[in-house]
């Protein structure tokens, strides 16, 4: 399956742009959570991005110590979103 990016667009302030990616990936059936935010920038990633990290299933550990009926939703998805606040000179 493709999941389909926001489309570009401007708004009015970060908050905005952000309130409308969250909609945009709702209303597909994904969602996307704040990496990292700055004053002029703030990077979104799929919720499933990163690999599944196995630690407690390896054959190296000991039988009554390892974890059973777990799973991850990760799947390395390389979605990213980045919302830019761009300054526009008013005169």
């Amino acid at each position: 399956m493709s999941l389909a990016p926001p489309p570009e667009a401007v708004y009015p302030d970060l908050p905005a742009a952000s309130t409308a990616v969250q909609e945009y990936t709702r209303d597909l059936g994904y969602a996307l959570f704040r990496r990292s935010t700055k004053p002029t920038r703030v990077l979104y990633t799929c919720d499933r991005a990163g690999k599944y990290d196995p630690r407690g299933k390896g054959p190296a550990t000991h039988r009554t110590k390892q974890r059973v009926n777990t799973g991850s939703k990760k799947c390395d998805c390389p979605m990213r979103v980045e919302l830019r606040l761009d300054s526009i000179s008013q005169y």
